[in-house]
């Protein structure tokens, strides 16, 4: 009968992506190495929590292929437990349950993520999860307790797993010594196997058609024994007490790695966590060389990681197009009147006026001129004048209508204007920037607006002994900016953690200085190559309308619009921003 946890395990291996096929842990020296192996490339994010104490690793775009979900008991190097689980469709959630709070790093491995955590209890038998019922058995599936990376058995033609071509092997052993069984896949293998003073036991372990190499792995893994192949062709099985000892008085070589695609102090923070104590690494900044002084072991590591890390990465090309457009309806239309007397008094401030100043009762349109705002006031006899709207005539009109009508002594003057305009501003950026996969790249064209602040505080008691005011300058950055960072997934597509800003500075109406205008969108993408993304669009509309004129007039019927100004307004803004990134081809 198929248990459920078959079934469970078959259908994720139908969602696709690369297995989480182990989880191994082993006592290296003064750490406690946690292996996760994964075949393929995945993203992990980590982190801590307490009470318990653990350390979370979430694998993206991974599946759990592991023989079952909880290893509870484990009690080795400061771990308790080991809970792991499918967080969600495409995440696989490893918790490391731990004894105490514990530093750790995280390194990229060939065969997935290791962990190197601090060791509080010294020396401990390896431990593996053991390889997934549902997958074909590898060479390489069963963590032996190699510390650090070290060669096992036999070393892998390329860093990714493979299968195991060694010849197949069906055998069982019941409370066996280990040195027969060590006998035993020496005759089956053809090769010399020679055990350390300290590698004794008895071995229970029933093998069914796997590879010899796999096999001996595992059972030797199960037990807390390594085993490893010189460069004759002889395989060591010891203890992980013995081969720390011997690895302190093994010599010391240094060995210089030539780094391609990366810097030196950047593979470096790689390296480091794979030394011994004895161990050194530096880097050469003029020749970008890595110089390694460490064990043989480590040379063997440090090789091989460099195979996964000094790889040429891809370059990104990305091609933005930022679009501002600024609409304006501007709406005016408007009565003024003015009514004058020419023998008394008159505003003139729609126009000039005239008036019989001598008192002969003749007005000379030559000498009698009355400049346009220059009042006249009559202090003796009847007279009037009268304003409407004077104030509030159109600025600029596109097109104006003079009225003029005389009764008696007294004129009356009216201007009607109106204007209607359409203002249309597109501003348009297209900042274009390549860069190398997984780094940042930022383009930048605008201004540095220098700020000043004054400490006014600092004034206080000034004449009391006090300090005078300080002023400080900063700088406002505007303009159009673009920052990115693109990540090139295995499947050709494109990760993108973009940065878009538009931005321009104005005199504030105070003291305070500017104002700074800004439209700004930060996002994260995934987009095919050559596929263009909208990352945000905004539209932003504003509308006022102010209505002026003579009280009560102005709002009568039909007939209150030849005593009032109307004025109307509307602006709209529209930004827009696309970015199409494309993945830069045909580099050797």
């Amino acid at each position: 009968m198929t248990s459920m946890f078959a079934l469970w395990t078959s259908a994720l291996m139908a969602l696709g992506g690369p297995p989480v096929t182990e989880v191994a842990v082993t006592s290296v020296a003064q750490h406690t190495s946690v292996l996760i192996a994964v075949d393929g490339d995945v993203q992990y994010r980590d982190f801590t929590m307490e009470g318990p104490y653990r350390l979370v690793m979430d694998l993206r775009g991974a599946r759990l292929a592991l023989p079952q979900r909880e290893f509870k008991d484990l009690n080795r190097g400061g771990i308790q437990s080991i809970l792991t689980s499918q967080y969600s469709a495409d995440v696989v959630r490893v918790v490391l349950v731990l004894k105490q709070k514990l530093e750790y790093t995280v390194v990229s491995d060939p065969r997935g993520i290791r962990l190197n955590l601090d060791n509080p209890d010294g020396a401990f038998p390896a431990w593996s999860s053991g390889t997934p019922a549902t997958l074909p058995a590898q060479a390489d599936a069963v963590l032996t307790a190699t510390p650090q990376g070290g060669d096992v058995l036999p070393p892998p033609a390329t860093p990714a797993p493979q299968q195991s071509t060694a010849r197949h092997v069906t055998v069982n052993f019941e409370s066996s010594p280990i040195q027969n069984v060590l006998v035993f896949f020496a005759n089956w293998s053809g090769k010399t196997i020679i055990p350390g003073s300290n590698v004794t036991g008895l071995i229970t372990a029933s093998i069914q058609d796997q590879p010899w190499d796999v096999a001996l792995n595992g059972i030797l893994g199960q037990y807390g024994f390594i085993a490893k192949e010189d460069d004759n062709g002889i395989i060591h099985v010891d203890n992980v007490e013995d081969l720390n000892k011997r690895e302190a008085i093994e010599p010391i070589i240094t060995q210089a790695y030539r780094i391609n695609y990366a810097t030196a102090a950047e593979v470096q923070q790689q390296v480091e966590p794979l030394l011994t104590e004895r161990g050194k690494v530096t880097a050469g900044q003029g020749t970008n060389t890595l110089v390694v002084n460490d064990i043989q072991r480590v040379q063997n590591a440090v090789a091989q990681l460099l195979t996964t890390m000094d790889v040429q990465t891809p370059e990104v090309s990305i091609e933005a197009k930022i679009v501002f457009v600024d609409r304006t309806n501007l709406d005016q239309m408007g009565v003024t009147y003015e009514l004058k007397d020419s023998r008394g008094n008159q505003f003139n401030e729609l126009s000039s006026g005239a008036a019989d100043l001598n008192g002969d009762g003749v007005i000379d349109p030559e000498t009698e001129i009355i400049p346009q705002h220059q009042q006249v006031v009559l202090l003796g006899g009847n007279s009037i004048a009268a304003l409407g709207n004077a104030k509030d005539r159109l600025t600029s009109p596109s097109v104006s209508l003079l009225s003029s009508l005389v009764i008696g002594r007294h004129q009356l003057v009216s201007f009607l204007d109106a204007l209607k305009s359409v203002n249309l501003s597109d501003v348009q950026a297209a900042p274009q920037v390549t860069v190398l996969d997984n780094q940042e790249a930022s383009i930048k064209v605008g201004a540095d607006i220098p700020v000043r602040t004054i400490d006014a505080g600092s004034a206080a008691g000034a004449g009391a002994g006090g300090t005078f005011p300080r002023a400080q300058v900063s700088t406002m950055e505007t303009g159009i900016i673009l920052r990115a960072t693109p990540h090139v997934t295995a499947n050709g597509k494109i990760l993108m953690d973009l940065h878009a800003e538009r931005s321009s500075a104005q005199l504030a109406s105070s003291d305070v200085g500017f104002i700074k205008n800004t439209q700004v969108v930060t996002t994260r993408v995934l987009v095919a190559d050559g596929e263009t993304v909208s990352m945000g669009g905004l539209t932003q509309s504003e509308k006022t309308e102010t209505r002026s004129g003579i009280p009560l007039l102005m709002d009568l019927p039909v007939l209150g619009r030849l005593f009032r100004v109307n004025q109307s307004q509307t602006i709209q803004r529209d930004l827009i921003i696309l970015v199409t990134p494309h993945i830069v081809r045909g580099h050797n």
